[in-house]
């Protein structure tokens, strides 16, 4: 059953870093259910925590990005809960920080999680985006540079 009062914003890989700073803003600014969303339970949990000691109330679940399964089941829960998705934050991804494994390695893990992962998340949620005249789609990359989008639907 769609909650179609609710408006939703959802930010992957929420629960450090930029990600975090996002829902918090979004939990401050949004008239709406803010999704903090994490591949580990334990981590995304405390992160609403802290967050509830702030007085915000962003809510939680579990997704990881790079399995296609925790994605359905994540599209399943949004489509069964409300009317759509208002705002998409693709923040989950990976960096080699002083890793010692080879380049060709680290080339692999990061296509797979930050290139093809993304795509995967993005073609099963862009269904579920609300079909407002405008739809916001902030993509975090690497090194913290931001690629914002603001998408013009026309009506037919």
């Amino acid at each position: 059953m769609a909650l179609a009062t609710s408006r939703l914003a959802i930010v992957t890989g929420g629960n450090k870093g930029i990600g975090y700073a996002i829902v918090k803003d979004l939990c401050e600014r949004f008239d709406g259910d803010v999704y903090l969303t994490a591949r580990d339970v334990g981590r995304g949990e405390a992160a609403v925590g802290r967050l509830n000691e702030l007085g915000l109330k962003p809510k939680f679940h579990q997704l990881d990005v790079t399995d296609t399964g925790s994605v359905a089941a994540f599209a399943k829960f949004v489509a069964d809960s409300y009317a759509g998705i208002d705002v998409l934050v693709n923040n989950a991804a990976i960096a080699f920080k002083a890793a010692t494994e080879p380049f060709g390695v680290q080339a692999e893990e990061t296509l797979r999680v930050n290139y093809f992962a993304l795509r995967s998340v993005c073609d099963t949620l862009f269904p579920l985006l609300v079909p407002e005249m405008f739809i916001y789609m902030l993509n975090v990359l690497v090194k913290s540079k931001f690629v914002y989008r603001t998408y013009f639907l026309r009506y037919c």
